[in-house]
């Protein structure tokens, strides 16, 4: 198919620079450091596959200026020269593919190791509803000496080769805590009018300026409001990019609405389930009041076309990928080359937020099991082998495009008329029809690949023997769980399942039995799509969603128009209550004081979690063939696990 590309790589200019096109790495938290805060070699790995794949621009993600003050541990840090080495092999590897970096220089403020702010405005932590961070305030001496240790860093990120820094402005870190005026209540030079808000970020880029000379690239990355009342809008950063460009700046790069304390609101531009998708409305404002370029955050348009189209209409001059970046580090190539149905696109799953920032882990991807692990290469065998692989869930389709990579015959053989298995069942909850991109690409690689995809097949022990198989992955999911309750025979219980496919009607009073993940979206999907008189929710442990990430949770429960909306509807959530039995008309339950009660209802929904399916592997074992199980039919987990266990198993079978 011929793609119109020519946007993508419509010339640009920055500062010195002609950037080779227009679509560039945003900077996103690896924690792929030493934990001193030295780049790894993991750290280079991880810029120089991004580099490779194409991208116009790489961009750091956030180094710390001031190691008193820094994020987390690991940051990678430039707060001191011990730091030089490490940046310098950075900077020399991505330059090899003829490839611009910046690196994005960060103070934390409140968030982070020894907490300080404008003010010490008590702030919420990142999808952790109720949990708050007490900062110190600064003096205006500690003011002044972080505003020297940015230039500073912006020194030595110049002596190491970077093309330029990028002055994180943005996510309530300490340059967007003083420009707020929710976090700012200062009184002297720092704070009170806006121009004194705006004064820190203003010393600093002029202060990089003077110290690095005019060829220097200073970015300054923002956002154009915070969704926090009384916060930031769009008029103050206005004024505030204004005024730094008259003080130097090469380029004002917009990031995703919000804060740490409002990414999970619906009305934020962040990327994330139900929120806006896309920036290019708010980056043309941003570039008819200024003449410098102009880039924007993804925020979840993950479509070439768009890009392509924005970029030919003047709307923005770049677009910075981070999750889609994990997601495909070779985005920019496939892009450019008109290739876009082997993009494998970011499915919004949120699991890089809550690996990353919210949870302390190293940052992984859900469908790209390479992201902090070298992206090694899937390498052919030295011996051709007949690979047979049972279902066509996430597992599966990894274990056959792994296993077809390396050169082996392989057979998908899957029950349903299309792929997906549990993935599409997660898929179909409000908001989450972006998980169907996986099955999308996978698709699309089986048939590049030459993959004999076999639909609406069952799988027996003797066809899959038939095939005569060196190697069988079993990835055969899990089935709904049907723990051992007096009554739960009962075949007019509902699955979850089968009410997020539209396959049942309900009726107007409805329990929904488990408080999981599961049976938190089926109860959403229920409120907004049947609009019951009751639903009970009825959960055995102290807290519902146990399973769920932080995020997720925070989406859920802290936009007034979602689950407290649901409460004022006739949702009533029971926690710490127990099932003892299904009735014809509903439950009978025990709460944690040992009370039993009975709660009628017209349609009982099973949301009890999921079991392994694995009788396969017994089957063919009793035949002779060891067959490999992958995926949920080892352990019921999430889509990250199954997808990257398959990929370690199918390149070393």
């Amino acid at each position: 198919m011929n793609r119109d590309v020519s946007g993508l790589v419509k010339p640009l200019k920055l500062g010195r620079l002609q950037i080779k096109n227009r679509i560039w790495n945003s900077p996103l938290w690896t924690r792929t450091a030493y934990v001193n805060g030295e780049v790894s070699d993991r750290t280079i790995a991880h810029y120089a596959a991004r580099a490779k794949g194409g991208c116009g621009v790489i961009t750091t993600e956030a180094c710390a200026v001031d190691g008193n003050h820094h994020w987390t541990t690991p940051q990678i840090g430039i707060w001191d020269d011990v730091f030089l080495p490490g940046h310098r092999r950075l900077v020399e590897t991505i330059h090899t593919y003829n490839t611009p970096i910046i690196c994005q220089i960060h103070h934390s403020g409140m968030f982070g190791t020894n907490p300080v702010s404008p003010s010490g405005v008590p702030c919420a932590d990142l999808g952790k509803v109720g949990e708050f961070i007490q900062s110190k305030e600064l003096t205006i001496e500690e003011i002044e000496i972080i505003r020297d240790k940015f230039i500073a860093a912006a020194c030595r990120a110049k002596v190491v080769g970077y093309d330029g820094v990028e002055v994180h402005g943005a996510t309530a870190y300490l340059l967007e805590q003083f420009f707020s005026p929710h976090n700012n209540h200062r009184t002297d030079k720092y704070g009170g009018s806006l121009e004194g808000r705006m004064e820190l970020a203003i010393e600093i880029v002029a202060g990089i300026r003077a110290a690095c000379g005019p060829d220097f690239i200073i970015g300054y990355c923002g956002a154009d409001c915070d969704w926090v009342d009384g916060g930031i809008t769009r008029d103050q950063t206005s004024a505030l990019v204004v005024a730094l460009e008259k003080v130097g700046l090469s380029y004002f790069d917009l990031q995703t609405d919000g804060t740490y304390e409002t990414f999970h609101k619906i009305e934020c531009s962040a990327g994330y389930r139900r929120q806006p998708i896309g920036q290019f409305d708010k980056t043309a404002y941003y570039k008819s009041i200024l003449s410098i370029p102009v880039t924007t955050r993804g925020s979840g348009e993950y479509d070439p076309e768009h890009w392509n189209a924005a970029f030919l209409n003047d709307e923005c001059d770049a677009i910075r990928l981070g999750k889609q970046m994990l997601a495909d580090p070779e985005t920019a190539n496939k892009a450019i080359s008109g290739d876009w149905d082997a993009i494998r696109t970011c499915i919004k799953c949120g699991n890089c937020i809550n690996s990353g920032e919210v949870m302390p882990f190293e940052l992984s991807c859900t469908v790209n099991p390479g992201m902090g692990r070298y992206e090694t290469p899937i390498t052919k065998a030295d011996v051709k082998k007949t690979v047979v692989v049972v279902g066509g869930g996430p597992a599966g389709i990894e274990a056959a495009r792994v296993s077809a990579l390396r050169g082996h015959k392989v057979t998908l053989i899957e029950k349903n008329e299309a792929l997906g298995g549990n993935l599409y069942v997660a898929s179909l909850p409000i908001s989450k029809e972006t998980f169907t991109n996986y099955i999308k690409w996978g698709g699309e690689m089986l048939k590049r690949l030459d993959v004999d995809v076999r639909l609406g097949t069952a799988a027996t022990a003797e066809l899959v023997a038939s095939l005569k198989p060196d190697t069988v992955f079993v990835a055969t999911g899990s089935n709904p769980a049907m723990p051992p309750i007096p009554g739960i025979d009962n075949p007019k219980l509902i699955k979850a399942e089968d009410v997020l496919k539209g396959k049942v009607s309900l009726g107007k009073n409805i329990i929904v039995a488990g408080g999981g993940e599961v049976g938190l979206e089926t109860a959403d999907f229920i409120m907004v799509e049947e609009k019951p008189e009751s639903l009970t929710l009825i959960e055995m442990l102290p807290y519902v969603g146990m399973d769920m990430n932080p995020m997720d949770k925070a989406q859920l429960f802290a936009n007034p128009s979602i689950f407290p909306t649901h409460f004022q509807n006739g949702l009533r959530p029971m926690m710490s209550t127990r099932i003892t039995a299904f009735r014809e008309d509903g439950v009978t339950v025990v709460d944690k004081d040992g009370n039993t009660m009975d709660i009628s209802a017209d349609s009982i929904v099973l949301a009890l979690g999921y079991v392994p399916e694995n009788k396969l592997c017994k089957e063919l074992a009793g035949k002779g063939i060891n067959a490999i199980p992958v995926g949920d039919a080892v352990k019921v987990s999430k889509i990250v696990t199954a997808i990257y266990q398959a990929n370690v198993l199918a390149r070393d079978n």
